[in-house]
């Protein structure tokens, strides 16, 4: 069950990055045009997809609080740290 756990946390960590670098990128309203730019929003557009519409974006003039992304960063932690917690009472039931 290790070797699954450490799995999951490098999955969750990964996502956790990916959706942070987009939450920056939109609150400083970076260009979307620059290749690497492109690349965090075209990858973790489908993870955020789900919470779109939840509660609007926040415009503070110039810089924008994307609550989508907030909101699918608390989750998918939350979802990782749920199946984490889950695999010690599956190993011990075996």
């Amino acid at each position: 069950m290790g070797i699954a756990r450490t799995l999951i946390s490098v999955l969750v960590s990964i996502v956790e990055l990916l959706l942070s670098l987009r939450f920056i990128f939109k609150f400083f309203a970076v260009n979307t045009h620059t290749p690497f730019v492109a690349w965090i929003y075209n990858a973790t557009t489908s993870l955020v997809k789900p919470f779109v519409g939840i509660l609007p974006s926040l415009d503070l003039g110039g810089f924008v609080i994307d609550f989508a992304t907030l909101i699918a960063l608390v989750v998918y932690v939350l979802a990782g740290y749920l199946v984490l917690q889950i695999f010690p009472r599956i190993d011990s039931q075996y």
